[in-house]
């Protein structure tokens, strides 16, 4: 059988992004490394999801992705075509993109009715007439198409966001990008717009790039997971594979920090408490990042980055000591 040479739907190839920080009073100036030489693949019709402390880079890579920011280093492609590609093939591409924001109130116009920021997308590409599609996408996403006429302050948060969510599809794109789109929402709006996302991804074929900090939530709707940690991905696997068996030794601790349903194996399972803060960005250590915090670090860490390598069937992870962060998981001591 022939192999499928098509390219994935977004290809994201050793993208950097630095930004210059000018001293201040307090504050030295330097590079601030956001994302540094991060790549990942994302198929049609797949939930890919990402996550890591606040500061790891999450937010950044979401907002290259979509194109907000330009790479400083690196080529991002969707259906194996650069998005900042000169001229009107650059701008296409980049329209196959749209963001839902963690504040949904913040992200639409306080001034405008919910009708009108829904429509917006299709406003952009020359559409006037909009009534139709944006009931009809309100609707889909469980909302009354009445409140077309609402202002944005007129509805709950879970309304808010479930507008949000029709803005994002209304133009069809090929990928969503949810940037902690459910992080102000209380637990059971939460699993609401879960579910919601995983409906309409089965209806629309929607992809969806799911960016979070809550590993519960990640695992719940994504297909493949990414962690990150100081602008690198230190580990990929299936969402299923990374729930049972995550071997980085920071995998390992944000899993324990998501509590079991089960109080015995809760209390049973070995812990692994990270020790320190999170550098700057502005001043990472020198080969692994996580080696200042990590219970398993040795001289090796310190003078050599490791590399993202093979550790199974669609499972990488970049550690020098793969099978020891596996053995401490499971409560053994690294030798």
């Amino acid at each position: 059988m022939a192999a499928d040479l098509t390219p994935p739907l977004l290809e994201v190839d050793n993208v950097v992004k630095h930004f210059q920080v000018h001293p201040s009073p307090g504050r030295a100036g330097g590079i601030l490394r956001a994302v540094d030489g991060v790549s990942l693949r994302l198929a049609a019709g797949e939930t890919l999801g990402i996550v890591g402390e606040s500061g790891c880079g999450k937010s950044t890579l979401a907002r290259l992705v979509v194109g907000l920011l330009e790479p400083s280093t690196g080529v991002i492609r969707i259906h194996g075509g650069d998005i900042w590609a000169s001229g009107a093939a650059g701008r296409e591409r980049r329209r196959h993109f749209q963001m839902v924001f963690q504040n949904p109130a913040g992200s639409m116009n306080p001034r405008r009715t919910v009708g009108a920021s829904v429509a917006e997308p299709l406003r952009a590409r020359g559409i006037r007439n909009t009534d139709d599609e944006v009931e009809r996408i309100l609707s889909l996403v469980g909302l009354n198409p009445k409140m077309a006429a609402r202002m944005p302050h007129q509805m709950s948060g879970g309304q808010q966001q479930r507008a949000s969510i029709a803005r994002a599809l209304i133009a069809q794109p090929a990928l969503v990008v949810h940037d902690e789109s459910v992080a102000s929402l209380d637990i059971s709006l939460q699993a609401q717009i879960l579910n919601l996302l995983v409906d309409l991804q089965q209806t629309l074929g929607t992809s969806y790039l799911f960016i979070s900090h809550d590993l519960a939530a990640v695992q719940a709707i994504s297909h493949r997971v990414v962690v990150m940690y100081l602008g690198e991905i230190v580990e990929t696997a299936t969402a299923q594979e990374f729930a049972e068996r995550p071997l980085h030794p920071y995998s390992i601790a944000l899993r324990n920090a998501t509590l079991l349903p089960d109080p015995v194996l809760e209390h049973s399972r070995p812990k692994i408490v990270l020790r320190g803060d999170v550098p700057s960005p502005m001043n990472p250590p020198s080969g692994c990042r996580f080696r200042t915090r990590c219970p398993l670090a040795a001289a090796i860490c310190a003078a050599e980055a490791p590399a993202l390598r093979v550790a199974g069937a669609g499972h990488l992870v970049a550690c020098h000591f793969p099978d020891a962060a596996d053995r401490l998981a499971k409560g053994e001591l690294p030798c």
